[in-house]
């Protein structure tokens, strides 16, 4: 017998195998007994989480002859051996092969044909955003009214590449990134049922780089169980995967906030020579910090230099994997910014309540404001109940729409904007719009638009409409320097494209937006154009910005 694969091998088979995806096994195992089965499902969500095997099982459970008396499929009666057996009546499509309008017109013709062996023909159409925009409009009546005995379950991990025509004719399923915990067991589980000797370091570092994934989970223990002969420990997953070790990133986070020159250079180096991933070495180096600012506000642990070069440190990190995406050398990027992070922290740094600003860019504001407050100096005099007001205040007036002390951003119109955006949404314009980013590197040298375009090389166009786009970043100074030259930014978009009014969001609120998008959809709620009043951003006045921060004994105006 041929060797079977892990992932294949350790495939769910039944409801009860799947792990977090609680709500849609319920859903889906009410509906069938309840016998509210839809016509069309279409499953959404990242790669290798199960939405194909949960089609597959679905497909089974509602032929299934014994499944209202095990809330399961048995896998014992014979419609369940035929389901088990590559059933002719379960009719698997690879849409992103199978993507043209004479696949789907070929379906219709054959969709009336009543099943061979079970109770219902189901077609379970995979990476079913890759279909052309034809072979969608020939779809769609049939996936409206289809015959009493076909049900249609759709799989894509583009949920927002699927024209809302389709998404309006489906039960709408989103499924998410399964946990660390869940992983770990899993992986614990086959390594125990396979007798793989491996230790729980390396199956956390495995769980951590599925990135929530099981199929890339399982996969890399196979791997590594082939590439070892004895116990597979951390270090040979970091081996086998390009990886640096712990050691190498506490180092390198050390030296960067001493400013250790050489130390850094010597880690870089060392990773250009063995063939590490450097997004990877980024990546972690920031999760390291990231931790030790939540150790240091949360348990009062001592932190390396102080918490603003920290989080400093964090906002050139993620510059750098923004940068990472189309860099022709990587090494390039990650010194120059390592090197420059460190050239900036060891100057003096000065501080607000709202932002962290060097002495150089303070000089320059004299006229308005006579006094400069050194970080440390400022840190010493305020105990943590002080700090932590401060916090909630700078929190509080980010929520309230001021992205710094020298804008505001209108929350009304951007929530229009954002509206309008999703109501004009067109997937063609999406494309066309990405083709024209990918040659945004062209104005780099651009007189003109050379800061506007280098900004927007970092941004991802999300939604994009008639008349507006919605934008991404994880980067809040990136969304602030966007916002600044916003209408300089909107002039550039129409040149290299046409007329858009954008809004920039961060990664999480894009999730949290498209999350009510989904739900008010099955709630059937019809978006409408709106209209903005005023600007979405407006300047801040510097001198009342420094009588609130400062007081007015402090402030002198000339």
């Amino acid at each position: 017998m041929s060797y079977m694969a892990l992932y294949r091998k350790y495939r769910p088979n039944t409801f009860d195998d799947f792990i977090d995806q609680d709500n849609v096994k319920k859903i889906l195992i009410n509906s069938i007994h309840n016998n509210k089965i839809s016509h069309a499902y279409l499953f959404s969500g990242p790669r290798g989480i199960g939405k194909t095997s949960m089609a597959k099982i679905f497909a089974k459970a509602i032929n299934c002859e014994h499944f209202n008396e095990k809330d399961d499929v048995c896998n014992d009666c014979d419609n369940c051996n035929e389901c088990n057996n590559q059933c002719v009546d379960i009719i698997e499509i690879d849409a992103a092969s199978n993507n043209g309008v004479d696949q789907i017109r070929d379906l219709k013709d054959k969709i009336s044909i009543v099943p061979s062996y079970l109770k219902y023909k189901v077609y379970i159409i995979d990476e079913v955003h890759m279909l052309t925009n034809s072979a969608f409009n020939a779809l769609l009546k049939t996936l409206e009214e289809p015959p009493a005995h076909v049900v249609f379950i759709l799989a894509t991990t583009e949920f927002y590449e699927v024209p809302e025509t389709i998404v309006s004719r489906c039960q709408c399923f989103s499924f998410k990134r399964i946990s660390l915990e869940s992983l770990e067991k899993r992986l614990k589980y086959i390594a125990k049922k396979e007798k793989i000797d491996i230790e729980d370091d390396a199956i956390k570092e495995i769980a951590y780089y599925s990135n929530g994934g099981l199929r890339d989970a399982i996969g890399m223990l196979d791997k590594l169980n082939s590439f070892s002969n004895s116990k597979i420990t951390s270090d040979v997953f970091k081996s086998l995967n390009g990886m640096i070790s712990q050691q190498d990133i506490v180092n390198c986070y050390e030296c960067l906030l001493k400013k250790n020159v050489s130390c850094v250079l010597d880690v870089v180096n060392k990773i250009e020579k063995q063939g590490y991933d450097f997004k990877n070495f980024i990546e972690r180096i920031m999760i390291y910090t990231k931790d030790k600012i939540v150790d240091y506000y949360v348990n009062n642990t001592n932190i390396e230099g102080n918490i603003n070069e920290n989080i400093f440190l964090i906002d050139v990190l993620n510059d750098i994997l923004n940068k990472l995406k189309d860099a022709a050398s990587p090494l390039v990027i990650v010194q120059v910014y390592l090197l420059k992070y460190m050239s900036n922290i060891s100057r003096e740094i000065v501080c607000t309540d709202e932002k962290i600003v060097k002495t150089d860019e303070v000089d320059n504001s004299k006229k308005n404001i006579s006094r400069e407050i050194n970080v440390e100096e400022k840190t010493q005099k305020k105990d943590d109940a002080k700090s932590v007001e401060n916090d909630s205040k700078f929190e509080k007036k980010c929520k309230n729409g001021q992205i710094s002390g020298k804008i505001h951003v209108n929350l009304q119109n951007k929530s229009v904007r954002i509206n309008n955006s999703m109501a004009t949404a067109n997937i063609s314009y999406k494309r066309e719009l990405a083709q024209i980013w990918q040659n945004l590197s062209k104005y780099f040298v651009d007189e003109k638009y050379s800061k506007i375009a280098q900004l927007l090389s970092d941004v991802v166009p999300m939604v994009v409409g008639s008349d507006y786009a919605i934008m991404t970043t994880n980067s809040n100074g990136l969304i602030e320097n966007i916002y600044t030259n916003l209408i300089m930014t909107e002039e550039f978009i129409e040149n290299i494209y046409r007329h858009l009014s954008i809004v920039v969001v961060t990664n999480e609120e894009f999730e949290q937006i498209k999350a009510k998008y989904i739900e008010d959809k099955k709630k059937k709620i019809v978006y409408q154009i709106q209209e903005e009043c005023g600007k979405l951003v407006e300047e801040e006045n510097l001198i009342s910005q420094a009588l609130d921060i400062f007081g007015s004994d402090l402030v002198e105006i000339e």
